[in-house]
């Protein structure tokens, strides 16, 4: 029996996808070695401090996510070694109460503009990445970023506190960036969503989040309809300065499919029912802690065609007989989350009954 060559063990290998199984093959022996990194597509660094030794070995990356704390050398070693990269994931896992806490001055180093720069200019077909709680990452980087890669079609800042305005004027300028996250970034504003609704980008958005922007005002988010594209908007946590003239105003955005409006504690049932008759694709919403939402905007969505997820949490203005008969009359219902106060006033015998229509989670 001949020897494989290079070629016939690539084909083999790429038909291996899971990774133990690739790692079992790169022991074999140093042919199937060498042959397993060349073909090797995707790559998860668990120590960015072993960078340098194994890195040039895997030449044709397309994707590579590291969750640790990554230096701007690292990701100039990544630039430099894997122009190819089409997804980036460096989000930290690190909780916002953990980077709070730790102690000035003793922090690893971790990537800032200038690693973002280097990633920029040399892998300029990246089309996913995602920099969550990268904290040194701010406009320049940001910028450098939306001037480069002009393929992006998803990128996720959340909480990278020092981006602000003026990176989102960079983005708006992409016509294939379908997926921004914003999440936590204090210093975005009515003006950057005014960017995004009146550049190229308005027409290619389909998911936008920027809840926990709490400078954004009814303003901002009336400009949000002209994003008629959009599929999916979270403005959760953004603010008493959002009421229900800006809810009323996303019931403009027909093509919404999913809508996350917790904790806006202004907004009311004004706002629900304008949702309920003009967005009829609507599939999940979730209006947890707006307390002035009664019984009487919850019932405005019976009979809606394609609701199935709806989330009640902290809304003490409905009572379980509003709940009983919003669901009655739901058939599209797939999964409902409500107070665990309600449990108290819903007969065990509805329970039952309802449980059979959806899933329901006491909170």
């Amino acid at each position: 029996m001949e020897r494989l060559g290079d070629d016939e063990l690539g084909l083999v290998l790429r038909s291996v996808v899971r990774w133990r199984d690739r790692k079992s093959c790169a022991r074999v022996c140093r042919t199937w070695r060498r042959v397993e990194a060349l073909t090797r597509s995707a790559l998860r660094v668990l120590d960015p401090h072993y960078l340098p030794r194994f890195l040039p070995r895997f030449p044709n990356l397309t994707a590579l996510e590291a969750a640790t704390p990554i230096s701007d050398a690292d990701l100039d070693l990544i630039a430099r070694s894997c122009p190819d990269l089409e997804s980036l994931n460096l989000n930290a896992h690190r909780s916002r109460i953990e980077l709070d806490e730790e102690p000035q001055g003793v922090e690893p180093p971790d990537v800032t503009d200038a690693g973002l720069c280097a990633i920029s200019i040399c892998c300029r077909k990246l089309k996913n990445i995602s920099l969550r709680r990268r904290k040194g990452v701010g406009d320049v980087g940001a910028i450098e970023l939306a001037k480069h890669a002009k393929g992006l079609s998803s990128l996720d800042l959340s909480w990278c506190s020092k981006v602000t305005d003026r990176a989102v004027g960079a983005f708006c300028a992409l016509n294939s960036l379908m997926v921004l996250c914003l999440r936590g970034c204090p210093l975005v504003t009515d003006s950057g969503l005014a960017c995004l609704a009146n550049g190229p980008l308005s027409r290619s958005l389909r998911v936008l989040d920027v809840s926990e922007c709490d400078q954004i005002t009814d303003l901002g988010v009336c400009l949000l309809r002209h994003i008629p594209c959009l599929e999916e908007l979270s403005l959760a946590d953004c603010g008493p300065m959002i009421t229900d003239v800006g809810g009323i105003a996303t019931a403009s955005i027909v093509g919404l499919q999913s809508l996350d409006l917790s904790w806006l504690i202004n907004l009311s049932d004004a706002t629900l029912i304008a949702l309920a008759r003009n967005c009829r694709n609507m599939v999940e919403i979730n209006v947890t802690g707006c307390e002035l939402v009664t019984g009487v905007g919850i019932l405005s969505y019976s009979n809606h065609p394609a609701l199935k997820i709806l989330v009640l949490a902290s809304c003490y203005g409905i009572s379980a007989n509003d709940v009983e008969r919003m669901m009655l009359a739901s058939p599209s219902l797939r999964y409902v989350r409500l107070d665990k106060s309600l449990r108290g006033w819903m007969p065990s015998s509805v329970q039952e009954k309802l449980s059979h229509i959806c899933r329901i989670d006491w909170l």
